[in-house]
């Protein structure tokens, strides 16, 4: 009896050693596929992680880009604002200067004043129109209020300033005020009066 206990312990050892061998080999296919899938995975996430860096990175360009732009645009716009930020001011100060240019030729010192004053608007981008009698009328700068004849002025020439206009950084703030020569115009109507009694 005792060997049949001993043959039954040694067959349950042979037993018990060939389910370790069996699960041993199980447990190394495992291991082998799961190494298999794991380099598998691994080179899908090298695929993938490439892919994901190079859209990244394809963001971070186009996000950069976008910033640069925004900064110029910024920039710009700054610029353009300090440059006419005053212009409401200087355009309300032009009354006081016409008004210094109009007491001058009564008053020395209102000349002096007139001078001091156009200085310092000139420092800040101010100019004066070139609207002087004889000069041909320039519709961007020159505002028409009224048709004459003068003599000595070519047709479609300032015959007279009335308000002077001013430029603000190369901009019109405002319009010259002039009157228009007109030669041509009397002209033709004279020609067309004595064509029509023909």
């Amino acid at each position: 009896m005792n060997e049949t206990i001993e043959g039954k312990a040694d067959a349950q050892k042979e037993n018990a050693s060939e389910g370790e061998v069996q699960s041993q080999k199980t447990a190394e296919q495992y291991k082998g596929i799961k190494n298999i899938f794991a380099k598998q995975k691994e080179g899908a996430q090298k695929e993938l992680g490439a892919d994901k860096v190079k859209e990244l990175t394809e963001t971070l360009q186009r996000l950069q880009a976008e910033f640069e732009n925004y900064q110029k645009r910024s920039s710009k716009q700054n610029e353009a604002y300090k440059e006419y930020a005053n212009a409401k001011v200087i355009e309300d100060i032009l009354p006081v200067l016409d008004t210094l240019e109009a007491g001058m030729s009564h008053s020395k010192d209102l000349a002096i004043v007139h001078e001091q004053l156009f200085t310092i608007l000139k420092k800040n981008g101010l100019a004066k129109i070139d609207a002087k009698r004889g000069k041909a009328f320039n519709h961007d700068t020159m505002e028409c209020l009224m048709q004459e004849k003068a003599e000595g002025c070519a047709d479609n020439s300032v015959a007279q300033v009335m308000l002077t206009g001013y430029l603000l950084n190369g901009k019109v703030l405002r319009a010259a005020k002039v009157s228009v020569n007109v030669i041509e115009k009397e002209k033709k109507e004279t020609n067309e009066n004595v064509a029509e009694k023909k």
